[in-house]
């Protein structure tokens, strides 16, 4: 990358629970047709956008490993994702997956930061100025293992355990783009002055 360059921000985004609906417990997305956008996403996302920051999705896909899904399964309903949010104003600028399972010693699955630090090389990202939001203590972990600021997408059927460490939780990818918009104003803004 060009040291010129000028770094950008991105909002890294796990997929499932964030973006589309989580399959029930130990099950997987395996077909286009159990896709279901979580409300709010397509707005949120969109807000985002316009204000600078890149849209990544970084997504643990271990039921690839599993033999659960094929590869090319995977990428078609990327590539369905991606189309149904550019019909609501939305570029995703890349998808990253790790597709080993918990037993595996890939620096890339989730809370690993492989797949952030990758993103942050191949686009020019100060992870630094970036964000993660995501469902699930990992997704936590690796932000903050990749030096980024991290909301908790709090899932519905979370009951009162131990939360991750985020900078902010909520139930709504709507609140969560506020927050973060609203926490780059404060960065911004400078210091502040009193007219007499």
């Amino acid at each position: 990358m060009d040291k010129k360059q000028v770094m950008r921000r991105a909002v890294f985004l796990d997929r499932d629970g964030v973006i589309i609906r989580k399959a029930p417990e130990n099950q997987y997305i395996t077909a286009w047709e159990q896709v279901e956008f979580l409300p709010g996403v397509g707005e949120a996302l969109r807000e985002l956008q316009q204000s600078g920051f890149l849209l990544i999705v970084v997504t643990n896909q271990s039921a690839v490993s599993r033999n659960e899904l094929d590869v090319d399964v995977l990428e078609l309903i990327h590539k369905k994702m991606v189309e149904h949010l550019a019909r609501k104003d939305v570029s995703i600028d890349a998808i990253y997956y790790c597709p080993h399972d918990r037993s595996g010693t890939c620096g890339c699955r989730k809370p690993h930061p492989g797949m952030l630090t990758r993103a942050a090389e191949e686009h020019g990202i100060n992870l630094q100025e970036s964000w993660i939001v995501g469902d699930a203590p990992s997704d936590i972990e690796a932000g903050h293992a990749a030096g980024c600021r991290a909301i908790w997408l709090r899932p519905s059927d979370f009951n009162g355990q131990s939360p991750p460490p985020a900078e902010f939780s909520t139930t709504s990818m709507r609140e969560a783009a506020g927050w973060i918009l609203g926490a780059e104003v404060s960065l911004n803004r400078g210091p502040a002055t009193t007219t007499l």
